[in-house]
């Protein structure tokens, strides 16, 4: 009966009736997400709760993160951001959802994540835990506290060069985009460090093509860690590239590929990042595709993030000018000369490490999230049963600005970690985690805050700065794609009087 009348329908009529069952069928899911679903208990957009396109379109916008802090603010601590993922701002969450879970499962990093363009060869962000257990124990040694004050004379050499180039500038009287020259310096440190080489961008004063690529390379990344949330793109991009971008990317791997192999044939015995992945893939561990992967992962995740917030620190001094003379008191007071800067010495200065810690709480490099998933059986997070599979988040900008964690979250006071019985005491501090946390916290912290603290103490001890009045805003006009895209930071350099 049933095929008869089927059977009679016109190829409209057959058209139409498809499409209502198909959009019967997506009312349901729809209804069940919000409604039905374990999750549907937690509050945030009805259409975040229905579909992933919610979620996509804000990330497309680059204002991902600034949503999810305003989601955070209406409505508490745990937020519906999609039909299966949730947003925390807890400050003990960073432990429950990213922490070692002693006789618990893992919570796996979120598939859609992997953005690595060989599955083959994963690098240590996105490797299985196993992989990457043994990646970051072949690199622990590279970013110890004994090696790294081995290559204090590396960075001090870049440091400084940058202080001489500066000066030039001053020369000039004209105003900087100090970003371009943060950028400048941590790209040939990293070089250094990973290569035995410069990038020379101090040295000729302009972009190397690398870097070029890099920027190009975050926005992709965005767009894979987007879309890969509805299917593994990867292959899919790679495959519809218009040929001048992969001949781009050919040349791209081809230089890393040579530069790895110079390092490997020139100076086998230089201890630096690079020396105990090289002795792996001697021993048959890794292979010359291993190897490249990673070592073009450190270059990007080396220079770009130390970049970014250096820059925001700069912005966020210029336009609090109470907090940049306490600063410059300190500096300028603890040392004679700029000689005197090293990493002991700096390490003593308490001042420095709040201003620091402040611009990572207000301009977090890494703004957004990098979600977990909860394994098969489901987890206990934050005293709530989730079920399996499924994803959950701190995004970085949101929990660094909870009201619930800092009081005054908006204000950019350096003083709030220093305070030890005032009203900003019984800040959370323990929610600022920049570097993320657990088992896959960022390998490079030490480089990082070592180098921070050395490039700030030299540009303040020599130079005074003035932020010009197009810029006050600098912070607003940017959109967040993976990482900041920043704009030009423009500053008006002079000779410390």
């Amino acid at each position: 009966m049933a095929s008869s009348w089927l059977r009679s329908l016109t190829l409209p009529q057959l058209a139409v009736l498809t499409l209502s069952v198909g959009v019967v069928y997506i009312l349901g899911i729809a209804i069940y997400r919000i409604y039905f679903h374990p999750l549907s208990k937690y509050p945030g957009p009805k259409l975040a709760a229905a579909t992933r396109l919610w979620w996509t379109w804000h990330q497309l916008r680059g204002k991902f993160p600034l949503t999810v802090h305003e989601l955070h603010l209406k409505h508490g601590e745990i937020v519906r951001i999609a039909p299966t993922e949730l947003s925390f701002t807890g400050a003990d969450a960073w432990k429950e959802i990213y922490g070692f879970r002693s006789g618990l499962p893992e919570n796996r990093k979120d598939p859609g994540e992997n953005t690595d363009a060989d599955k083959r060869h994963p690098t240590i962000i996105n490797a299985d835990r196993k992989t990457h257990g043994d990646l970051r124990k072949l690199l622990s040694n590279a970013f110890s506290d004994k090696v790294l004050k081995g290559q204090e004379p590396v960075l001090l050499h870049y440091i400084d060069l940058l202080v001489t180039r500066l000066h030039e500038v001053v020369d000039k009287g004209e105003p900087v985009d100090i970003v371009k020259w943060f950028n400048y310096v941590t790209f040939d440190i990293i070089g250094h460090l990973a290569f035995y080489e410069s990038f020379d961008c101090l040295k000729n004063t302009e972009y190397h093509p690398w870097m070029s690529m890099i920027f190009n390379a975050i926005m992709y990344v965005h767009y894979i860690r987007t879309f890969q949330r509805f299917i593994d793109v990867r292959s899919i991009i790679l495959a519809i590239l218009p040929k001048r971008i992969v001949e781009r990317r050919k040349w791209h791997i081809g230089l890393v590929e040579e530069k790895v192999m110079r390092r490997k044939t020139q100076h086998p015995d230089y201890i630096d990042f690079m020396s105990h992945l090289i002795q792996a893939e001697e021993k048959g561990k890794l292979t010359n595709p291993d190897l490249v992967a990673n070592a073009n992962l450190m270059v990007i995740a080396g220079s770009e993030t130390t970049a970014t917030i250096l820059s925001g620190t700069i912005y966020y001094l210029c336009t609090h000018p109470r907090v940049m003379q306490k600063l410059l008191d300190e500096v300028r007071t603890s040392f004679e000369s700029s000689e005197e800067i090293n990493i002991a010495r700096i390490s003593r200065l308490s001042y420095i490490n709040a201003v620091i810690d402040e611009s990572f709480r207000l301009y977090p490099p890494a703004a957004g999230s990098h979600p977990r998933i909860t394994p098969p059986e489901g987890a206990n997070i934050m005293g709530e049963w989730l079920p399996g599979n499924t994803s959950m988040g701190m995004a970085q900008y949101a929990v660094f600005r909870s009201p619930a964690n800092f009081k005054d979250p908006e204000l950019y006071l350096p003083e709030r970690w220093l305070d030890t019985d005032g009203p900003y005491a019984h800040d959370r501090r323990e929610a600022l985690q920049p570097f993320s946390f657990g088992p896959r916290n960022c390998i490079g912290r030490n480089l990082a805050n070592i180098e921070l603290r050395l490039i700030l103490a030299k540009m303040l001890w020599h130079f005074d700065f003035e932020l010009m009045p197009e810029c006050r805003h600098w912070p607003d006009e940017q959109y967040i794609y993976t990482s900041w895209e920043k704009i030009p930071l423009k500053v008006r350099i002079t000779a410390r009087k």
